[in-house]
C-alpha cells in the first residue's frame, strides 16, 4: 500500500512538473486529449516508480544500502519528458512555435527537479518510517502465543541448584619434597 502511494504521489508530481514547466514559460493550458495522455503517463511514471520501490525495500532487506534519489530523478525526467512532448505534438495547440520559450522551459524543468526529488524523498524517508511505526504497532497490540501443552513448567530450586558453582577443588598443599 504504502509503495503505491509514494509510486502515485511520483506520478502526480512528475506532469505537474511538466505542465508547471511548459505554463510557466508562456506554454497553453491542456486540452482534454492531452490531460487523458498526461494522466496515462502518471500511472505509467506510478508503475516505474512502485516497481522501484519494492526493489529498494528487497534490497535493504538483504542488507544492502540504496541511493534511491537517482532511481526518483530517473523516473521524474523520463515523466517530465514525456509531458513536455504530448504537452507540444499532440493536441490542438501541436505544431505552435514556441522557440523562445524552450530556454525558459528547460530551466524551468532543472530547477524543479532537484526540488522534486527532495520532497520526493522525504516521503520516503516519512512512508518508511509510518510503515514500521504501524508493523511495530500491530506487534505490540499481538497477544503472545499460548505456550505448548507438551512444555512442563520446571522448579526454580532445581534451576538455582543446576547454576550454583561447584567448590570441591580438592586439598590445596605445598608439593611434598623428598
Amino acid at each position: 500500500m504504502i509503495t503505491r502511494a509514494h509510486g502515485l504521489l511520483a506520478g502526480t508530481v512528475s506532469v505537474i512538473l511538466g505542465i508547471g514547466a511548459h505554463g510557466v514559460a508562456g506554454g497553453f493550458r491542456p486540452d482534454a486529449g492531452q490531460l487523458l495522455l498526461l494522466a496515462v503517463i502518471a500511472l505509467g511514471v506510478a508503475a516505474v516508480r512502485t516497481g522501484q520501490v519494492d526493489r529498494e525495500r528487497r534490497r535493504r532487506e538483504h542488507g544492502r544500502l540504496d541511493g534511491s534519489w537517482t532511481s526518483i530523478a530517473a523516473v521524474l525526467i523520463g515523466g517530465q519528458l514525456a509531458s513536455h512532448t504530448v504537452l507540444t505534438a499532440v493536441g490542438s495547440h501541436a505544431g505552435h512555435q514556441h522557440d523562445s520559450n524552450t530556454a525558459a522551459m528547460a530551466a524551468w524543468h532543472v530547477a524543479a527537479l532537484p526540488v522534486a526529488v527532495a520532497a520526493l524523498g522525504a516521503v520516503d524517508w516519512l512512508l518508511r518510517v509510518l510503515g514500521s511505526t504501524v508493523s511495530t504497532l500491530r506487534a505490540i497490540g499481538r497477544p503472545l502465543p499460548a505456550a505448548p501443552s507438551h512444555l512442563r513448567a520446571v522448579p526454580a530450586a532445581v534451576v538455582l541448584h543446576d547454576l550454583a558453582p561447584r567448590l570441591a577443588v580438592g586439598m590445596r598443599a605445598p608439593p611434598v619434597a623428598g
